[in-house]
């Protein structure tokens, strides 16, 4: 039995289409290690013995597949069955990486789990997958994850085996490096791995949404689900061949799988992993590997575009960052674009393959790429990668479900095409509501249509964050990305709160630049010089030390209605 999820239709429609192929991303690697066995393919954070209590690794491409090999053939041993789904939850270090491949070549389907979640969510995971074994560290910020597996292993008897992540013994669970021992597998073992080799079609892997407001959903991409999205990235901003990448955030998701993972495996180059963020040794990292492309979440580049020290040092080979989870501010990509030559690219993706992104290819201009995103997937636009050729896009009015083609109109974005997921793993319910009729993907996004060819989406906030002032929609995006820019101001998040005559009003959650303070009639004398319509200026400031983030780093807004809403009781 395979775990393929997809439609037959949809398979032969894509793969005739050439949108698809009969490779998987395994196949990739290996051919790589085939030409460049030698090759430095793999680094791990300098400080990986405080995140593991193991000594950083580097490592080629042939001691990739060697270890990924071995451990395959081990987790096959211990009793791994074909489509049997492993929990993974590690750092972002070289055994996150092994770990998920060596899954995948033994047959089954890894699903990377956050290093923040607990026992709540890690139950969640457990039911639905019904997962039959679990990796995590030993340790990691002082909490004992080898412990907490234990605990659950107790109340989950299907979750058979437990492998351990760091250094020391350990009792109840198999130590990670003692299942790499054996060096190269035999004839016979490789046999046995080629007689599991996936499916391009077969899942991948089983990722998380970030279940902000409830229970975590459960997200299966395929091999040509990953490969889809990552050829259109690899041919939007990324060189042919061969570069290197710098990973800020752990391969569990669309940004650390789709926007960095896979396009190394498809280009080949070195991958530097990084986990969790320190500035020292990000800094040390571009210089010292020499980076070509990484990923930065927007409120460090603008801290950095704000930094006289960024401005002086030497950046080593940095030519491209992508970043998204939030709007990006238009001075910031301009600053980094004509000062530091770096051209940032504005992505917006979800783990169920929604994509846009505007890269310097596309939209050149950056004040225009802060704004904007390339309008894929609709007929008579052309871009430059020829991956984004099948993607769909439409807007359509949430309320009547009337498709929008006039400019200027604020719309839900649907999407459909062969970056997008095929549903929700067993969670029916939820896949019905998830797509239209038509077989697109609702993403609870708004956007409308811009640009004087109408060539452009721009983005207008999350269906149910919109903030509406007496009757006047306001988008939350455009007062964060005005109000950024306040060179006091070092974060942003803009809410609406309850007014019983305008319904709403805007309220501004600052984290103030370190040492500085700011209020509320800098904000609106620094919002008047913009020019602004007055409706807009927020009407409440709450300054706080950091804004509440999920384990994917974004800004959970219901958390601030909830402080906004306690102050207002104890007021």
């Amino acid at each position: 039995m395979s775990v393929i999820l997809v439609q037959r239709e949809l398979i032969e429609e894509y793969e005739g289409k050439g949108w698809w192929g009969r490779e998987n991303i395994l196949d990739l690697l290996y051919a790589r290690a085939e030409q460049r066995p030698e090759m430095e393919a793999l680094v791990d954070p300098y400080n990986k013995a405080d995140l593991v209590g193991l000594e950083p690794r580097r490592m080629t491409y042939r001691e990739i597949t060697r270890d990924i090999d071995r451990l395959a053939i081990s987790l096959m041993e211990l009793g791994l069955g074909k489509d049997d789904v492993v929990l993974v939850q590690l750092p972002n270090t070289a055994e996150l990486v092994i770990t998920l491949f060596a899954v995948a070549r033994a047959g089954g389907v890894p699903s990377p789990l956050p290093m923040q979640w607990r026992t709540h969510e890690i139950r969640h995971a457990l039911a639905l997958t019904e997962a039959t074994m679990m990796v995590v560290p030993r340790e990691f910020h002082g909490f004992s994850h080898l412990e907490m597996a234990g605990e659950l292993k107790a109340d989950f008897p299907g979750l058979g085996r437990l492998i351990v992540v760091g250094a020391g013994a350990a009792e109840d669970a198999l130590r990670f490096q003692d299942l790499l021992e054996g060096g190269d597998i035999s004839r016979e073992e490789r046999k046995r791995l080629e007689e599991r080799r996936p499916d391009a079609n077969e899942v991948f892997t089983i990722c998380w949404t970030s279940g902000t407001e409830a229970d975590p959903k459960a997200v299966p991409r395929s091999h040509n689900h990953w490969l889809a999205i990552s050829r259109a990235a690899v041919e939007s901003f990324l060189p042919d061949e061969e570069c290197v990448y710098l990973s800020l955030f752990p391969a569990i998701n669309m940004a650390g799988l789709g926007a960095v993972l896979v396009p190394w495996v498809i280009t080949g180059g070195k991958m530097v992993l990084h986990h969790p963020f320190d500035l020292m040794v990000f800094l040390q990292q571009l210089v010292k590997e020499r980076v070509y492309y990484t990923l930065a979440p927007p409120a460090l580049l603008d801290a950095l575009a704000k930094s006289p020290q960024w401005a002086e040092m030497d950046k080593g080979d940095l030519k491209v960052i992508g970043s998204g989870s939030a709007p990006l501010s238009e001075w910031m990509v301009a600053k980094f674009q004509n000062e530091f030559g770096i051209g940032i690219v504005n992505f917006f993706a979800s783990n169920e393959g929604v994509a846009l992104y505007s890269s310097p290819k596309d939209i050149p201009d950056p004040y225009e790429r802060a704004k904007y995103f390339p309008r894929f997937g609709v007929e008579g636009i052309s871009w430059k990668a020829k991956a984004v050729q099948g993607f769909r896009t439409r807007l359509v009015d949430p309320e009547t479900e009337k498709v929008i083609e006039e400019k200027g109109v604020v719309g839900e974005l649907r999407f459909a095409g062969p970056t997008v997921f095929s549903g929700y793993y067993r969670q029916p319910e939820l896949t019905e509501k998830a797509f239209d009729k038509d077989g697109y993907y609702r993403s609870g996004d708004l956007f409308s249509i811009e640009g004087e060819n109408m060539d452009r989406y721009r983005f207008h906030g999350r269906y149910k964050d919109l903030i509406i002032r007496g009757g006047v929609n306001i988008s939350p995006e455009e007062i964060e990305t005005l109000v950024v820019e306040h060179p006091k101001v070092a974060e942003v998040a803009a809410v609406g709160y309850p007014d019983e005559r305008l319904g709403e009003r805007v309220c501004v959650v600052v984290v103030p630049v370190q040492g500085e303070e700011v209020t509320l009639e800098e904000i609106n004398a620094f919002l008047a010089e913009k020019d602004i319509a007055k409706y807009k200026y927020p009407e409440k400031l709450i300054v706080v030390e950091s804004l509440p983030r999920n384990p994917l780093n974004k800004v959970i807004k219901s958390k601030i209605r909830e402080m906004i809403r306690g102050q207002a009781e104890e007021g």
